[in-house]
């Protein structure tokens, strides 16, 4: 009789143990993804982080296991007030690093053309892949398209952004880089004011003076271009794009043409939380070559040549098209 209680009493410690230990790493997984949020966020001095955290631990109490915390998590990042900031869930971010053909969805098109005989067009699309070999096909198909029309000897070229909402910056940056006329022309300014510049030399996309990332090209990357270079933008323009659209803004022979940006000028870093979760946290706001900082959400970078946009897509599309042809007949 004694030893069948003793039984049953270690049993039931052995219960609340568990119970106890479940609730401590529950609690640990939130308070390390708002150790991030305080630490990183370039709103950090602007939250009231007291207020933010018994919020969260308030809403805690009830979570019996950590995807539990994913609402909580997600209501602390949209009190950063940055429009940008986000969470992904495990199943998300497994997607999001095996690329799109792993996952069935269809690559990113580049297209180009020559229009009207001698001005070059290529757009630049979104790409949402965490994926290092996506990075590289999309690079290198985008420096086959522009040799096919260097070859073709054009006038000036045109490079369109309307449709392009963002997505990651290596490739994107590494793509324009040839068009770009010298080094340090965006990049992203911190908390604490530190400002640290994009580059791409070598194959190596650089923060600062880190290479964060290595490309494998295949393709012959073009020359530097030094012909007139027209950006097209619309509000759709968001993100890494509008990384891609201040890199442009203040250099000689290069106009941006359309509507303001998006107005999503903050830079995201991924963080990656215990069960393989992440946050993409805004780090810093845009950065251009002159020193502008771009920190209000919603404003986004204003056109040189602003278009007026007409019920009839065509039109508008000619607006846009015949705007980079006066600009670059003018150079």
């Amino acid at each position: 009789m004694k030893k069948s209680l003793l039984v049953a009493i270690f049993i039931m410690l052995s219960v609340v143990n568990r119970s106890f230990a479940q609730a401590d790493s529950i609690k640990n997984y939130l308070m390390d993804a708002l150790k991030i949020m305080q630490t990183k966020s370039v709103n950090k001095a602007k939250i009231d982080w007291n207020a933010v955290q018994r919020k969260a631990l308030s809403g805690v109490i009830k979570a019996k296991n950590i995807r539990d915390t994913y609402p909580i998590i997600k209501e602390a990042l949209n009190a950063l007030n940055d429009s940008h900031s986000n969470f992904y869930e495990p199943e998300k971010v497994r997607a999001y690093t095996l690329g799109y053909r792993a996952t069935g969805q269809s690559f990113p098109v580049i297209k180009s053309e020559m229009k009207a005989n001698k001005y070059a067009y290529i757009n630049l699309p979104d790409i949402g892949s965490f994926n290092n070999d996506d990075w590289n096909e999309y690079l290198n198909e985008f420096y086959r398209q522009v040799n096919l029309l260097h070859q073709q000897t054009p006038k000036g070229w045109i490079i369109d952004l309307r449709e392009n909402f963002g997505g990651m910056l290596y490739p994107m940056y590494a793509a324009v880089a040839p068009f770009l006329d010298e080094a340090n022309v965006v990049g992203i300014k911190d908390a604490e004011g530190k400002i640290e510049y994009f580059n791409y030399k070598n194959y190596k996309f650089y923060e600062g003076k880190k290479a964060s990332q290595y490309f494998i090209i295949t393709e012959k990357q073009p020359k530097k271009i030094k012909r007139p270079v027209a950006i097209l933008v619309s509000k759709k323009t968001g993100s890494s794009a509008e990384f891609i659209t201040a890199a442009f803004v203040g250099q000689k022979r290069a106009v941006i043409i359309g509507e303001n940006t998006q107005g999503l000028t903050s830079g995201n870093q991924e963080y990656k939380l215990a069960d393989g979760a992440f946050i993409a946290l805004s780090i810093g706001n845009t950065i251009n070559r002159e020193g502008k900082e771009y920190a209000k959400v919603g404003e986004g970078i204003v056109p040189n040549i602003m278009i007026k946009k007409s019920l009839d897509k065509n039109e508008t599309n000619q607006s846009y098209l015949s705007a980079a042809y006066r600009y670059i007949d003018q150079k």
